[in-house]
């Protein structure tokens, strides 16, 4: 099974950052000269799929059992959560009629190109037509291309069909602690501590589970625990571009930001058996996303430059879902080995390793 490298997924967390500075032949700078809205609606659609993952991986892994520790009790966890992406998904449908000034060559109605993980275009051609008008957003002033612009589509970072499961992994440290009335506060903290250059990732949560049994009457002694959760989780990433200064473009003082914010409720049932805990949960994930771009981009059209500051500014906001999860936890003394597998918009597996104490 071929895998992917920590450094390797960093630059997939942050597209547009791996794609001007890794893979600049792949034509990603090239989309910049269609203006600023069309290279916000190519760029979407290059990284939703991706970003889309995120958003259901982060609201997974936050229970391996429904019933909540004793007062003072803990445990402390590390899981990490796939969301995968249907193959179907990798690719994206191009219509021009999305677009105010990218066409396909040769005038097609329709192609398929690839997102972030779709591997090869295929050798498809974007172009922007001669006696295009582009709009300086500095000055307001307008410059318009006296030739055509052609440029093969961009590649994908990876190709998601060479590997059997892809999607973007969300790790997860987290200490769950007993408190009265049979609730449980979780925390959730992941920090780079300054491994990455030029860059930073942290992950913060925050959730509670209580309960629900002992306060519906005639279900409390059912042989089955029963809970509610509900649950916050917030990744931020940031990552410095390095400035590129050739002669017909420049990006200085770059700097992408991305957040993926998600709130989980569900209500979960488990049942221990020695020391097998099956669990099951059904609920709900609102999630959403922001993918932004800053710096000073200028290129060059004969003796005309178009100069954008801060080109790329997204907002992810079709993440959320319904879920239902089904998992098991084995403990062994303290030791506790858990797996879950949540079927939601991108079906999402999750496994981890604690101690657990009351």
């Amino acid at each position: 099974m071929k895998t992917i490298t920590q450094s390797r997924l960093l630059l997939l967390t942050l597209l547009f950052a791996a794609s001007i500075k890794v893979n600049a032949q792949d034509n990603i700078e090239q989309i910049f000269r269609a203006g600023v809205g069309d290279a916000n609606t190519y760029l979407k659609n290059y990284a939703e799929e991706a970003i889309l993952s995120f958003n259901s991986g982060l609201g997974s892994g936050w229970y391996n059992t429904a019933k909540p520790h004793k007062t003072l009790g803990f445990d402390l966890t590390a899981s990490i959560s796939v969301a995968t992406i249907p193959k179907s998904d990798l690719l994206f449908q191009f219509n021009p009629n999305d677009y105010a000034n990218l066409e396909l060559q040769g005038g097609g109605s329709s192609a398929t190109l690839p997102t972030a993980f779709g591997g090869d275009a295929n050798q498809t051609s974007l172009v922007i037509p001669a006696n295009t008008v582009i709009e300086n957003p500095l000055n307001g002033e307008q410059v318009t291309y006296s030739t055509e612009i052609n440029f093969p589509a961009p590649d994908g970072l990876i190709d998601g069909e060479d590997f059997p499961i892809i999607g973007a992994p969300v790790p997860a440290i987290q200490l769950g602690i007993g408190l009265v009335k049979n609730t449980e506060l979780k925390l959730r903290y992941v920090q780079d501590f300054g491994l990455i250059d030029d860059g930073s990732l942290s992950i913060i949560g925050v959730g509670v589970l209580h309960d629900i049994k002992q306060w519906i009457p005639g279900i409390k002694q059912l042989p089955f625990d029963i809970s509610g959760f509900i649950g916050y989780t917030s990744l931020s990433a940031d990552y410095q571009i390095d400035d590129i200064l050739d002669s017909d473009f420049t990006f200085v003082d770059g700097d992408v930001e991305f957040q993926v914010r998600s709130t989980t409720f569900q209500a979960v049932a488990s049942k221990k058996i020695s020391i097998l805990t099956p669990y099951l949960g059904i609920g709900y994930n609102i999630a959403g996303s922001t993918f932004k771009v800053k710096g000073q981009v200028s290129y060059q059209d004969g003796i005309n430059r178009i100069e954008l500051v801060d080109p790329i500014d997204l907002e992810f906001d079709n993440g959320s879902t319904a879920r239902i999860n089904a998992g098991f936890r084995i403990k062994l003394a303290i030791l506790t080995l858990h797996a879950e597998y949540a079927i939601q918009k991108y079906n999402t597996l999750t496994a981890g390793v604690g101690i657990s104490v009351r």
